[in-house]
């Protein structure tokens, strides 16, 4: 029982990383991207190829294996990440469109992505993907060592984005991120370049997934097509409706409720004989209906985003375009309470 929840706590990891990244870009400033798991494949195929061992044809076939160090592979997965999703970003946040069509757009762009990668053999693989990544830390350790090991490597790495996250929540770029969200208007007239702040933070996000990527394939050491569906993003946008879209701790519970509770503890639950598919298929049942019920009682979440109090003032153009000053809305100054 103690290794299943060491266990449990990692697979959270990587999920707290994903709802982290999706908040930025959904919670804080509407970006509907339902093509962000994409970029969680791009890590982990990225980290994959990097620390992997070289193919083995006819058999397997994909690029790269080039043996190199943990750190690496999680760096590069990060940095492979960050550029697609620049790229997508650059191409999808065109100027004029509609956020109704930027979300068809990444539908559009995942699925396509994921059928390439499937059908195109030489790539990863195809449909199999990538096996046998080496575990880091070198083969020394025992098995719960390695699990202590790579716990506490992830931990420090959550901790450390958490934190980075609550900071950028609270910074002016935060506060200017919630304007884009809620009158993108207002926030061009007072001469915020909206396709660069959305831009930027669709980056972030993707590098974010890219991280959870990574860091999953070394430890599950494999990674294929049946990871990544569309299906994977709602699952992390479901636990950020029902945590509190906006919210940094709001989405962290969120992600524990329905990854430890749903997903984990279920997986305990003895088979039953007459369909093995039962738990499973209750599994996806109960996450719906959880998403259901939180939206019609308590829409905001369990821990909504806390908005702060604004004083509305006029401010001359060079000084709202320094980017210092805009709390929410057209602000001049901000009455934050609380841990806001």
């Amino acid at each position: 029982m103690f290794q299943f929840t060491l266990t449990a706590l990692i697979f959270l990891g990587f999920e707290i990383f994903l709802v982290l990244g999706l908040n930025l870009q959904f919670g804080m400033t509407g970006l509907l991207n339902l093509a962000f798991i994409m970029f969680y494949a791009a890590g982990a195929y990225t980290a994959g190829v990097l620390s992997g061992p070289p193919a083995t044809p006819p058999s397997v076939v994909f690029i790269g294996g080039y043996n190199l160090p943990f750190y690496v592979g999680v760096l590069g997965g990060v940095a492979v990440a960050g550029v697609l999703s620049l790229i997508v970003g650059a191409l999808s946040l065109g100027r004029g469109l509609r956020s109704s069509y930027f979300t068809i757009v990444t539908l559009v762009v995942g699925v396509v992505a994921l059928q390439f990668v499937t059908q195109y053999q030489n790539l990863f693989d195809g449909s199999i993907g990538l096996l046998n990544i080496p575990l880091p830390f070198g083969g020394g350790l025992s098995s719960n060592g390695f699990t202590y090991l790579f716990l506490g490597v992830l931990a420090s790495v959550v901790i450390v984005c958490i934190v980075l996250c609550e900071w950028l929540r609270r910074s002016p770029f935060g506060r200017l991120l919630r304007v884009i969200r809620e009158d993108e208007v207002a926030a061009q007239v007072f001469g915020y370049n909206v396709f660069t702040t959305k831009l930027k933070v669709y980056v972030l996000g993707g590098m974010l997934s890219g991280l959870s990527g990574a860091f999953t394939i070394f430890y599950v050491g494999a990674f294929g097509p049946g990871g990544w569906s569309v299906g994977e993003t709602l699952f992390a946008l479901t636990c950020i409706f029902v945590g509190g879209a906006g919210s940094t701790w709001g989405v962290l519970l969120g992600a524990a409720m329905i990854e430890l509770l749903f997903v984990q503890l279920t997986s305990l639950l003895p088979t039953i004989q007459s369909n093995p598919a039962l738990i499973s298929i209750g599994r996806g049942i109960a996450i719906p209906l959880l998403l259901l019920i939180v939206l019609r009682f308590r829409p905001q979440g369990l821990i909504p985003e806390r908005v702060p109090k604004v004083a509305i003032a006029e401010q001359p153009a060079n000084e709202v375009a320094t980017g210092e000053s805009l709390s929410v809305g057209v602000s001049g100054r901000s009455e934050e309470g609380g841990d806001d």
